[in-house]
């Protein structure tokens, strides 16, 4: 009796994950990577990743591109992704508990905000120019800018050149 209960627990717990899991698919990445630029005036786009994975109830899709412009220490570098976690407890409460703060040191600053509603994270250092972007997107998407050579600003420059509201309707 003890063995028909604890398998019929299994089972249903079972069945419960598989639910949970089938409802919450990430939207493909073949789906995602169009909305990565392709062309940035200045800029050499090179090739983008992505990928979809489903393994053991965990289920993410995450896209890439880089950037370049200049060579040596003149070059300036921007990479964009864009990650579903759509699912994921964990992930969606690591991102959607990112609190408001702000850091401003000699080396530069970071900050958390809320960029159109959203929580976001920036960081920059002054003397390398390297700054970072993070926003957590409609509660599953995480989207990131990391730049390399240039100014404070062009993290949300290059953010703008998502289309967010689209990605936010994107379904899987």
């Amino acid at each position: 009796m003890k063995a028909t209960i604890q398998h019929v627990a299994t089972g249903a717990a079972f069945v419960l994950l598989s639910a949970m899991t089938a409802a919450a698919q990430p939207v493909h990445f073949s789906k995602i990577l169009p909305l990565l630029p392709d062309k940035v005036e200045g800029f050499t786009a090179e090739k983008p990743d992505g990928s979809t994975t489903s393994m053991a109830g965990f289920n993410m899709s995450i896209v890439s591109r880089e950037y370049r412009k200049g060579e040596g220490d003149d070059e300036q570098r921007v990479t964009i992704k864009i990650s579903d976690g759509t699912g994921n407890e964990m992930f969606k409460a690591m991102h959607a508990a990112m609190p408001e703060f702000s850091n401003e040191t000699t080396e530069g600053y970071e900050k958390g905000f809320k960029l159109d509603g959203n929580p976001a994270v920036e960081k920059y250092t002054t003397e390398s120019k390297d700054g970072s972007l993070t926003v957590f997107l409609g509660g599953r998407f995480l989207v990131e800018t990391e730049t390399h050579g240039l100014d404070k600003d062009a993290m949300q420059t290059w953010l703008k050149k998502i289309d967010l509201k689209k990605l936010a309707e994107l379904k899987p």
